[in-house]
């Protein structure tokens, strides 16, 4: 089952598993190590060698298995943190994708306390942008010749001006992807609206 906001693969699945057989009391201190890691962008060394065999005692897991663990929690936090949902379909989504009843509520929880957190400190500068900010777009679409053959990809340039200018540089996917989310908020909202 593939989703538009992660492609559940056989390793993903078996991460998965993995993931779903460990200890739920202990596997909230490890999520929360590795959400703050993601905080600091420090993903590459979320635990030490040292950290690592404790883990692996803690959880009874080899190294391999523990790695994976990992790995796919880190893939699946940092998707979720790309997109925007309902708290009920991301728990429907996390369910469907094969994690268990507490892990998935152990998602949810981190994940509504960092996107609050990062939701408030958006609201919290008020006078970033006028309250009609201009929406502004252009492309830039290179072009090649018979001579110089290269691969071009076009960009878009999306600027929001107001007190303050900002200048998003985009590929398709990037502005695909914005689009789909847009259009999601939009449905949201159209069946808030409509009886």
């Amino acid at each position: 089952m593939d989703y538009s906001w992660i492609k559940v693969s056989p390793s993903l699945s078996k991460g998965i598993s993995i993931v779903n057989s460990l200890d739920e009391d202990k596997y909230e201190q490890y999520l929360s190590r590795i959400v703050t890691k993601l905080k600091n962008q420090e993903s590459d060394h979320i635990f030490t060698e040292e950290e690592k065999k404790k883990l692996q005692k803690i959880f009874q897991v080899d190294a391999d298995s523990l790695t994976l663990a990992t790995k796919t929690t880190v893939y699946i936090f940092k998707k979720i943190l790309k997109y925007i949902f309902m708290p009920i379909n991301l728990k429907r989504d996390l369910l469907n994708i094969g994690l268990n009843g507490q892990k998935t509520d152990l998602f949810i929880k981190l994940w509504s306390t960092e996107t609050s957190s990062t939701l408030g400190e958006l609201t919290a500068d008020k006078d970033y942008f006028e309250d009609n900010p201009n929406f502004s777009w252009k492309l830039n679409a290179e072009i090649s010749s018979g001579y110089h053959k290269k691969c071009k990809v076009p960009k878009a340039y999306w600027t929001v001006s107001g007190k303050r200018d900002l200048e998003v540089e985009l590929t398709h996917a990037e502005l695909q992807s914005i689009f789909l989310q847009i259009e999601s908020i939009q449905h949201e909202f159209d069946n808030l609206i409509l009886p």
